[in-house]
């Protein structure tokens, strides 16, 4: 056998090796299923937050604002990102006179 044949062997041995992993993973129940909780709200109507809990170790969660203004233009912000059972707040800018204010709040999650 010569080596390009050899190789293209090993390798669909290693390849086909690593499609059986993942189901024999499984057999060991849900790994790796989380269940997020998200719980978002508005203070005075210019500052959004953003609680998750159940996220895991390495997920992140930030709150996400539409702000508008007395001309009806919206403007989406975010908060920063932080970790599980921590809250993400961000305020609208230019809240003072009551020009702008919050539309809607939301959480925006990563792994």
């Amino acid at each position: 056998m010569n080596r390009k044949k050899a190789f293209l062997a090993v390798a669909g041995m290693v390849m086909g090796a690593s499609l059986i992993t993942p189901s024999v993973l499984a057999e060991d129940g849900d790994i790796g299923v989380r269940s997020a909780d998200c719980n978002t709200w508005s203070k005075n109507g210019t500052t959004g937050y953003a609680y998750c809990s159940g996220l895991g170790q390495v997920a992140a969660h930030r709150v996400k604002i539409v702000c508008v203004d007395t001309r009806g233009v919206e403007v989406t912000f975010y908060g920063p990102w932080v970790g599980n059972a921590k809250t993400s707040k961000r305020k609208c800018p230019g809240t003072e006179g009551g020009r702008v204010g919050i539309l809607r709040v939301g959480s925006e999650i990563k792994d």
